[in-house]
């Protein structure tokens, strides 16, 4: 036998081999239903700290999906952006549910309505189809399905906060606790009674709102999402600035309602609290030097505009061209350097022809700023365990007053209420990560380069093929 017809025949003797091997393996692993996740950010599988989470449940927690989940690909094909989304949504809650103590239930709210009036009689949860129920005694969760997904305005990858959201709701229900804002008082702050739709808004969103004396308390209770100053007319004590520091470091949040004091009142703790994060105030009162962009001749509620960040992305979206007012704010600034290690956005802005006037302090050298003014910002320290700051140069724009007479003030609203969202997402002890629908890119820099790679990616596997064929041709005649 020649050497050409040996090298054939081990050919098509190891191609037959891995033939047969192939199909028994796929039946194999079809009958024991095992699949790998081979995705790059393991988008359909749960993390090791989800997987710890759930082997240490001990009480009983029943997980309502509002769905029939064999109708979720509905309406979609592989490949689409919603099929893969429906794919991390399904594998998710049907990994968690393999676990003890957590028993799945689907239901069809459109076929069963009264489930909806049963576990939420009074409409606090605002329940709707793919939402997320879960129960543990007499504690509920609801995770809203419009919370679970962001698209990243970078790569326009889909981010799946699916395990984070469920995973960390279950660590609260087990721990008997339900996630609070605590309104700060002690500092002549706005009454928490002027702000009771708010307050109705958080409760639909299943948080608390409390009141705290800091002083009296001293420490910051473990169920605290975050301590909120709305308004406050008065400095924070050594103490407080002391405990509030300490919160901070083991990452807890602060909201600031920075609203205009016209009393000569320096915040000289608040400053420095601040200063952590690299925010500071201007002691002065925003108004509008344009009639066009006031209300009803009204200098100090004017039109402002929502920053251009991926944080207000979905929120631009939903107001589209409807304009975005605000009332009785002051201006804040970044004082981080390029070299800071802080994650900071601005949120909220003035137009160009913004003015301002000098209220409060004692500032000798303090001036009167115009043009593009920063109203609210978020800011996070990963030196700090992901420590955050949600700061606003207004108290008034979330009053019942204000909400009730003047409801374009709205999306300032629904901005603080997604910012209490975000800090929720790392305020458990346990932080679980993101998943990610997304496939592996690189960036071509110019067209040059382009044509280069499409050269070599076309062209590379064509010279290897004809380099087989002429090889083969070449033993094939020897």
């Amino acid at each position: 036998m020649n050497k050409s017809i040996k090298v054939n025949m081990f050919a098509w003797i190891a191609a037959a081999v891995v033939l047969l091997a192939a199909v028994p393996i796929n039946m194999i692993f079809s009958k024991v239903d095992v699949s790998f996740d081979m995705t790059p950010h393991k988008a359909f599988s749960l993390s090791e700290k989800a997987k710890s989470t759930l082997e240490s449940i001990t009480e009983p927690i029943d997980m309502y999906v509002l769905y029939d989940l064999d109708h979720l690909h509905d309406n979609s094909s592989p490949g689409d952006q919603y099929y893969m989304m429906a794919d991390m949504y399904k594998n998710t809650i049907n990994a968690i549910a393999e676990y003890d103590n957590i028993t799945l239930h689907e239901v069809d709210i459109m076929k069963d309505p009264e489930f909806v009036e049963e576990k939420d009689p009074e409409g606090y949860m605002n329940l709707s189809e793919l939402d997320i129920l879960l129960e543990c005694g007499d504690n509920k969760r609801d995770i809203s399905f419009r919370t679970l997904f962001v698209v990243n305005g970078e790569t326009g990858s889909v981010e799946f906060y699916g395990e984070n959201s469920i995973i960390g709701a279950i660590d609260y229900l087990q721990k008997g606790l339900t996630p609070t804002i605590y309104f700060a008082t002690g500092h002549n702050e706005t009454d928490i009674s002027k702000y009771s739709q708010l307050t109705t808004q958080l409760k639909m969103q299943n948080y608390n709102s409390e009141l705290l004396d800091i002083e009296k308390e001293g420490k910051i209770p473990e169920d605290a999402t975050t301590v909120l100053f709305a308004g406050p007319k008065k400095d924070i004590s050594d103490n407080e600035l002391q405990i509030l520091q300490e919160y901070m470091a083991n990452g807890g949040n602060v909201t600031m309602f920075m609203a205009p004091n016209s009393e000569k009142v320096v915040y000289k703790n608040i400053e420095k609290l601040l200063a952590t994060y690299e925010i500071a105030i201007d002691y002065n009162k925003v108004y509008e030097g344009d009639s066009n962009y006031m209300v009803t001749d009204d200098k100090y509620l004017f039109m402002c505009e929502l920053a251009d960040v991926d944080f207000n992305k979905a929120l631009i979206n939903e107001q589209g061209d409807i304009p975005v007012y605000i009332l009785n704010s002051r201006s804040i600034y970044s004082t981080s350097g390029d070299d800071s290690k802080l994650k900071a956005e601005p949120l909220i802005q003035t137009i160009n022809t913004a003015q301002s006037e000098l209220c409060g302090g004692f500032a000798e050298d303090a001036k009167e700023l115009s043009g593009i003014l920063y109203l609210a910002a978020k800011v996070e320290d990963p030196t700090r365990n992901d420590s955050k700051l949600y700061i606003i140069g207004s108290s008034d724009f979330a009053t019942d007053d204000t909400i009730t007479e003047m409801p374009y003030t709205m999306p300032c609203i629904y901005q603080f209420l997604t910012t209490i969202s975000w800090m929720d997402q790392g305020s458990n002890e346990t932080v679980y990560p993101t998943r990610v629908q997304a496939t592996d890119y690189i960036t071509i820099p110019d067209k040059k380069t382009g044509d280069i790679i499409l050269v070599i990616m076309i062209a590379f596997p064509i010279i290897i093929s004809a380099s087989g064929v002429v090889i083969w041709m070449r033993r094939r005649n020897a």
